[in-house]
């Protein structure tokens, strides 16, 4: 692995690589630090001087003896960054997502610290207002900039929201409500780019089957992908094939699930026992059923508080599978569940957001 210094150094390189030609001249910074003074050059990340760099959205002004064309531009977006990230560290999220959905568009194709700040950034907007589908490209993206390296001071205050082992955001289990976002989600994901990340281009696909799935579409047609070890693939595989159409085939991945369960805690568990509670409702047999409820019912009883979109939905598959066994009890002490311990959850008001296995078990 490489050490922090390592990454610093070649931080440092690759902007002082995309830099103009450098210049006298002098940078003021955000907060309460001294200006630096020195030889100034500029790139899509930020300001080096000298040997220092300065990311855009720690740049106040930057004054330099030559011309840089594209200095007010530049300077502008640093204004929009530094707002919208000073947002999200004080958790107005709902004033900085406009600003981060702009600036996502923007930077599209950048590889370096601007892009990691927006995304993540707009990742932790959309997590907040439960917007799990339109989550799932910044948090890709997120994925991708930190596996390539890339590092930022910003956030580092709030809780991450990218496992580092599995190169997955916890909050963003494949598991989502019949919506349009969801529709608008499978086709970015059809057309997302990994920048020659393998793994990152692997679950892409599977979010991506997850998606088409949950839409009632086939997986998409592609070449069969080389065997992994790679743990955040390992899982997504599991959480996906425990709904496959033969039912031989859930029973080994459910198999799999319960060792993964016995093995891992934490929201890898809470992403099991879902899965594994969907999974039993795609049988026929009432016990087995009856397990998956119980399954569900792991969500909202261990981890709401951790994944709190996934218990809700956890909440509303017992509801709907409860009017559909006409079981009107459970069904109104569900909705009463969804309504006192998540009342902005979107299952809320989506229309029929759930689509329930069919008696074939598909």
């Amino acid at each position: 692995m490489r050490s922090a210094r390592t990454l610093a150094l070649i931080g440092i390189a690759a902007v002082a690589a995309g830099a103009g030609v450098a210049a006298a001249g002098t940078v003021e910074r955000r907060g309460a630090l001294e200006p630096l003074h020195g030889k100034v050059s500029v790139s899509d990340d930020g300001v080096m001087v000298d040997r220092s760099f300065v990311p855009w959205d720690r740049v106040r002004r930057v004054e330099t003896d030559g011309p840089e064309p594209a200095l007010d531009r530049r300077l502008a977006t640093a204004a929009d960054l530094w707002r919208a990230r000073s947002r999200v560290e004080r958790g107005d999220f709902r004033l900085a997502e406009p600003l981060l959905e702009r600036l996502f568009e923007s930077t599209r194709g950048q590889s370096g610290v601007t892009r990691l700040v927006v995304a993540e950034g707009l990742l932790r907007c959309r997590l907040d207002r439960g917007a799990n589908a339109a989550a799932v490209i910044p948090a890709l993206e997120t994925a991708r900039l930190r596996r390539a390296g890339v590092r930022t001071v910003s956030y580092e205050g709030l809780r991450p929201v990218i496992d580092e082992a599995t190169a997955l955001c916890p909050q963003l289990a494949p598991a989502w409500i019949q919506s349009r976002a969801l529709v608008k989600l499978e086709r970015d994901l059809d057309g997302f780019d990994a920048a020659g990340d393998v793994i990152l281009r692997r679950i892409s696909e599977c979010y991506h089957d997850a998606a088409r799935h949950q839409l009632g579409q086939p997986p998409a047609t592609r070449e069969a992908p080389e065997a992994t070890d790679h743990p955040g693939l390992a899982l997504l595989r599991n959480v996906l094939d425990a709904s496959a159409a033969s039912s031989e085939r859930r029973e080994a991945v459910r198999k799999r699930l319960r060792r993964a369960i016995a093995d891992d805690g934490g929201w890898r568990e809470g992403w099991c026992r879902f899965a594994l509670g969907v999974s039993l409702l795609h049988e026929t047999g009432t016990g087995r059923r009856h397990r998956g409820l119980v399954e569900l019912s792991h969500l909202p009883a261990r981890f709401a508080g951790q994944l709190p979109y996934l218990a809700g939905l956890a909440v509303a598959w017992v509801e709907a599978v409860s009017r559909a066994d006409g079981d009107t009890l459970t069904v109104a002490a569900m909705q009463q569940e969804l309504a006192r311990r998540f009342p902005n959850h979107p299952v809320r008001t989506a229309t029929a957001p759930i689509r329930l296995p069919n008696a074939e078990g598909t």
